[in-house]
């Protein structure tokens, strides 16, 4: 027999109205999980944000390491665990909002970061690009002195990154970024500069 033409028509009108339709739902429930982690993120970080605001300690904060006893001939560390602390806090303090970050600022920036890596060293050049993202972030800034300290906490750590578990090396990036915002940088940005800093950290862990 035949084949209706306007059956065949009718079939294929079908078929393709079945075809969108998938195609559709696949989207619809693509966008639906992007949101969905959206929403789970942007919460994440509200979560982070209150921790800072409410003072609940960095997950940076480690006990004071006691230091080895002595070799005899062997060079003492450059810089303590606590005159790193007290480094960092004192040069970003020195970014002030509102105010260009010297040349000089910078580099004794680095300087210190990099002393604070009490192993293994980042290249001067990730930490270089870490410094030009955190002070610009910095300038747009309005931290309290416990920000500053605890700022400082979550820095040292990252620069010492090699005994940390991966989850607390991540929450401690991310401490960083809740840091920032609190101090009304924008999220963003605050983004960018934990990214840099997680690359600094992933160069330690190696």
């Amino acid at each position: 027999d035949a084949v209706n033409p306007t059956t065949t028509t009718h079939m294929k009108t079908l078929l393709t109205l079945a075809l969108l339709g998938a195609l559709l739902t696949e989207q619809s429930f693509a966008q639906g999980g992007a949101q969905a982690d959206m929403v789970k993120r942007r919460a994440k970080e509200t979560v982070n944000q209150n921790n800072v605001r409410q003072g609940v300690p960095p997950p940076a904060q480690l006990a004071p390491r006691p230091a080895p006893p002595a070799q005899p001939g062997a060079t003492p560390p450059a810089v303590t665990q606590a005159a790193s602390l007290a480094k960092l806090t004192a040069d970003i303090a020195g970014f002030k909002p509102n105010a260009t970050a010297t040349a000089e600022q910078k580099q004794q920036f680095t300087i210190d970061l990099a002393q604070s890596a009490r192993g293994r060293k980042p290249s001067l050049g990730t930490v270089k690009q870490f410094v030009d993202s955190l002070s610009a972030a910095l300038a747009t800034a309005t931290l309290t002195q416990e920000h500053q300290s605890r700022l400082a906490q979550n820095l040292d750590g990252v620069f010492n990154a090699k005994i940390f578990s991966a989850l607390q090396f991540d929450k401690t990036i991310e401490d960083v970024q809740a840091i920032l915002e609190v101090g009304a940088v924008k999220r963003n940005t605050a983004i960018s500069v934990a990214a840099d800093l997680k690359a600094v950290g992933a160069e330690i862990r190696r």
